[in-house]
């Protein structure tokens, strides 16, 4: 069961990566008269820590960062324990081992894996309390009526086994090695990596798979499973993957709208990609949480890409504005959570029908790699701005390093859109070269129109 007391965890006393930055906010329910009050305690763990793999201590490219994003479902308890034991498993020495793309992208699936067998074992008790109590019922031949007004004491405690058997959580966890970047995720956590092109326009890439009903596949999974969309209206199957969730997983057919199904609905099944290699084009990544990308939904209930590039130019607009990388992060976590609020009341005041009346936990984490952050402090002992630094970057090719055709692979799999965001401010182009001080745009529009009215001068040559 959930606890509301803090513990200290061994994470806790490694290094925080600077070049990252975290803004949340708590859950929240809404009233038509505009108050809002916690619906629970927060549900979302994170993770932005360094652990240094070299023997000598003094080797940058040996240094792995970790960055993830854990959202519990009914509970923390999942989320919190899941977030440790991944933590162990990549920050100390077993990536010493792991040499190419491969063996990095199995470690990650073996930690998946680790976690989800340790919370099966650890919830055994519970299952066999439930077990019993199940036998003991049905023995006695008595209907749900007479069951309910001779064993109210009992059926309390299988409520209860079964809120705890449900707690489950959604992961997606990046991971920064040997100057290449290597994504895990599994239920409806979310990352962006963001680049600029050879215009200097920002481009933004969905790395990780959203496992949910808005997921076509996943939906269509469910549907030859014998799931319709009737079964879930009203219900709240957070995600169709996850760590934990015995009652979606093993005890599925002990749930109302789950237990038609042909075979287990929910699944364990996390998606790992990688490794992209860390070039200069690499602008910042992105990992939000589940209640972000549900919230990002309601605001813009069209295309997924829709959020994710409103998103990403709310944080490119905060980097103009703020001094810190927590200060971009959470000046945008304040936008989404009072944009999402607005659009709820606009919906009560013109009397229309909510698709929605809360908010979860939020949380995004921003890790920059050389985004200009213009108004950072200065760091006066060596005159440099403290939080603008860029990683170095291995000039030498190694297993490790993707080929053009590995990286198509990778990218045929994700949602690419690009949206027309360029950094203001930044007098450098994607080459690093100074840009023009001149800008033709309007130019190039007006020949375009001219040459469509037909009125283009014939003596002169526009091409």
């Amino acid at each position: 069961m959930e606890t509301s007391i803090k513990t200290k965890h061994w994470t806790d006393d490694l290094k925080v990566c600077n070049q990252t930055g975290v803004g949340e906010a708590t859950n929240q329910i809404y009233k038509e008269d505009g108050t809002r009050c916690v619906g629970y305690e927060s549900r979302d763990k994170k993770c932005l820590c360094l652990a240094n793999n070299s023997t000598t201590n003094k080797d940058a490219n040996e240094t792995t960062s970790m960055y993830a994003i854990l959202s519990g479902h009914n509970g923390a308890i999942v989320a919190e324990k899941a977030l440790q034991e991944m933590a162990a498993d990549l920050l100390l020495d077993q990536l010493k081992k792991c040499n190419t793309d491969e063996a990095v992208k199995e470690l990650m699936r073996q930690s998946f894996m680790s976690v989800e067998k340790g919370y099966f074992e650890s919830i055994n008790q519970h299952v066999a309390t439930k077990t019993a109590i199940q036998l003991h019922l049905s023995a006695d031949g008595m209907n749900q009526y007479e069951i309910s007004q001779q064993f109210e004491n009992v059926l309390q405690k299988l409520d209860s086994l079964n809120n705890a058997l449900s707690i489950g959580s959604s992961a997606v966890l990046g991971l920064v090695h040997r100057s290449h970047l290597y994504l895990g995720n599994i239920g409806n956590c979310r990352a962006l990596l963001c680049k600029t092109d050879e215009h200097d326009t920002l481009t933004v890439t969905q790395l990780s798979v959203d496992h949910n009903l808005l997921n076509p596949e996943e939906a269509a999974r469910l549907f030859r499973l014998g799931l319709l969309a009737q079964n879930f209206e009203g219900v709240p199957l957070y995600s169709t993957r996850c760590i934990g969730n015995y009652l979606g997983k093993a005890g599925y057919k002990d749930c109302n709208f789950l237990s038609s199904a042909s075979a287990e609905p929910v699944i364990f099944e996390p998606e790992i990609v990688g490794g992209i290699e860390i070039t200069p084009a690499c602008r910042f990544l992105v990992l939000m949480s589940s209640g972000l990308c549900r919230a990002l939904h309601d605001i813009f209930p069209g295309d997924i890409s829709t959020g994710n590039r409103e998103l990403v130019r709310m944080i490119s607009e905060e980097f103009q504005n703020q001094s810190t990388l927590g200060g971009v992060a959470q000046s945008v976590v304040h936008r989404i959570v009072q944009t999402h609020h607005d659009t709820y009341m606009q919906l009560v005041e013109e009397n229309k029908p909510t698709a929605f009346d809360s908010r979860d936990d939020v949380t995004l984490l921003i890790r920059n790699f050389n985004y200009v952050l213009p108004k950072a402090f200065v760091n006066r002992k060596n005159g440099n701005r403290s939080l603008n630094s860029t990683i170095s970057y291995s000039s030498t090719s190694s297993d490790a390093t993707p080929t053009e055709g590995n990286h198509s692979t990778i990218s045929s799999n994700i949602s690419v859109t690009s949206s027309n965001i360029t950094q203001p401010g930044n007098p450098y182009d994607s080459n690093r070269r100074i840009r023009s001080h001149v800008d033709f745009s309007d130019f190039y529009k007006r020949v375009e129109a001219a040459r469509k009215r037909g009125t283009l001068p014939a003596h002169i040559e526009f091409d």
